[in-house]
């Protein structure tokens, strides 16, 4: 076990930064190899539930050590500012209205990575938006992503040309 009692805030958020990038290369990694290996795969039905799995896993997590604010949409702000996306991306998070906010990257590690890999984009869109979906809808059931747009799509008017992927995220109405 880690003796992190011992060490410095410094040191420990060196170290578990570390860990982070090093599980989030992995997740990289098992789909390149899913892709070279089992290519259907990535489309799979199972592969998808496995995206939306770990997004509410991620979510749950998170819980057990939040203290969010009142407010749907800003609690669903509170966790995405905690996420994995917040710690691994340049993300713009605009609260658009009580029950809607908005999801932009800029420089997404995931397409800087791709090309690192002679790949000309990495295709996040459909388990992304399934991972999205998990964490989301783990934190508040009527909760509801779209997906503006994720490579190879073309940016919608009014999105900035530096940026990655942009995604919706409401409130369902009951």
């Amino acid at each position: 076990m880690l003796d992190i009692e011992n060490w410095s805030k410094e040191h420990l958020y060196q170290v578990m930064r570390e860990l982070l990038y090093s599980f989030n290369s992995m997740w990289f990694m098992v789909e390149d190899w899913v892709k070279n290996y089992a290519p259907e795969g990535l489309k799979a039905e199972a592969f998808l539930q496995f995206s939306e799995q770990f997004g509410a896993y991620q979510a749950r997590r998170l819980a057990r050590v939040a203290d969010p604010p009142a407010g749907e949409i800003d609690r669903l702000i509170y966790f995405l500012e905690r996420s994995h996306w917040a710690v691994f991306e340049d993300m713009e998070i605009t609260k658009m209205s009580e029950s809607e906010l908005r999801m932009r990257t800029f420089g997404c590690t995931s397409q800087k990575a791709a090309q690192k890999w002679g790949m000309e984009y990495y295709e996040c869109g459909i388990s992304g938006l399934k991972l999205r979906e998990g964490f989301f809808r783990e934190i508040n059931p009527k909760a509801r992503v779209t997906r503006l747009f994720t490579p190879p799509d073309d940016r919608p008017g009014g999105c900035p040309e530096d940026s990655s992927c942009e995604w919706r995220v409401t409130i369902k109405s009951a």
